[in-house]
C-alpha cells in the first residue's frame, strides 16, 4: 500500500508532466498560427491586437464560469425563481 507521501509526490510528478505537455502543445500552436498569418497580409500589431482580444475574450470566459461555479457552490443560487 502506498503512502499518503508517495501518492502526493506521485500526484505533483503527474501535475508537472501534464502542465510540461500542455505548455508545448500551446507553444506548438502559436508558432503554426504565427506562421499562418504571416501570409495573411495582417501587420504585425494587427496579429498582436487579435491575440490580445482571443487571449482577453478567454479570460473572461473563464472568469465567468468561474464565478458561476462558485455561486452555484456557495449557496447563493438557492433561493432564485423560488
Amino acid at each position: 500500500m502506498a503512502s499518503a507521501n508517495e501518492k502526493t509526490s506521485a500526484a505533483r510528478r503527474s501535475f508537472w508532466i501534464a502542465s510540461a505537455v500542455l505548455i508545448v502543445c500551446l507553444a506548438g500552436v502559436a508558432v503554426y498560427g504565427w506562421y499562418m498569418l504571416r501570409d495573411s497580409g495582417m501587420s504585425t500589431i494587427a496579429v498582436i491586437a487579435l491575440c490580445g482580444g482571443v487571449v482577453l475574450t478567454l479570460g473572461l470566459g473563464i472568469w465567468l464560469m468561474s464565478l458561476l461555479f462558485y455561486s452555484n457552490r456557495q449557496g447563493f443560487d438557492d433561493d432564485v425563481g423560488r
